[in-house]
């Protein structure tokens, strides 16, 4: 299984159960660092508060899957247009 289907797997009910839809999941580099950004969604459209519940949401069930091995940048942001 993909390293980001695992992370869909942890988060997706968490995500969906806070009101917002968990559209993809990504695992990039940026400046070196391994990111893990989180695209959400919901009707109306995504502000920078509902990033930041969400972030705050699934960051423990993250740390507690301990998933990567490395130090990572969690980026939660909407999909765009």
């Amino acid at each position: 299984m993909r390293l980001e289907d695992k992370v869909k797997g942890l988060i997706k009910d968490k995500i969906e159960e806070l009101g917002y839809e968990l559209v993809k999941v990504e695992i990039g580099r940026e400046w070196g660092t391994k990111t893990l950004s989180i695209f959400i969604d919901k009707e109306g459209g995504i502000n920078l508060k509902d990033c930041e519940i969400v972030s705050k949401s699934i960051e423990p069930i993250l740390d507690e899957a301990d998933l990567f091995k490395e130090k990572y940048y969690l980026i939660v942001s909407s999909p765009g247009i």
